[in-house]
């Protein structure tokens, strides 16, 4: 009886990555970059910074290696114009905020080392919301932290399904 049940959830197992691999599915952060863009310098943010991390890793899933200069990269990924901001979006009858939205952006262009541009420069955007409450101060700024850090992975994803889709 045992061996029957193991056998129907090999089954059903092997069925559902069958139809996960027929329509498209990846993993969050794969994409396919072709090898020889790289190795890659990634310019304009800091390798500690989330962004800088989450490009550095979805370049390196494509197995392309990240530099940490110029001079050993055949293409430059420049990252440009970072913004991160905070606006009002509603407020209760007492006029206290009751939601935030919270915005990051950044320019993105890539560059072989000879100055020949092969993605052009754009933009890319993330917003999000949340909501304030004002008896729960520190975990607000706990939620808008990793709201934030939410929002950089989105936009190194972003960043990284452009490059695909114009390389």
């Amino acid at each position: 009886m045992i061996g029957i049940q193991s056998r129907h959830l090999a089954l059903l197992i092997m069925a559902a990555s069958l139809m996960l691999q027929g329509c498209g599915f990846q993993l969050r952060g794969s994409t396919n970059l072709p090898s020889a863009i790289g190795p890659v310098f990634i310019q304009g943010v800091g390798e500690y910074e989330i962004l800088g991390r989450e490009l550095s890793q979805m370049i390196a899933f494509s197995d392309i290696q990240v530099v940490k200069s110029a001079e050993g990269a055949t293409t430059v990924l420049n990252i440009a114009n970072r913004s991160s901001d905070r606006r009002v979006i509603s407020v209760d009858g007492n006029g206290n905020v009751a939601e935030y939205e919270l915005h990051e952006g950044a320019n993105f262009s890539l560059k072989g080392v000879d100055g020949k541009e092969l993605v052009r420069d754009q933009q890319v955007n993330i917003t999000g919301t949340y909501l304030n409450s004002e008896t729960e101060v520190l975990g607000k700024q706990q939620e808008e932290s990793e709201l934030r850090k939410d929002m950089q992975r989105d936009l190194a994803a972003q960043i990284m399904r452009r490059l695909q889709a114009q390389l």
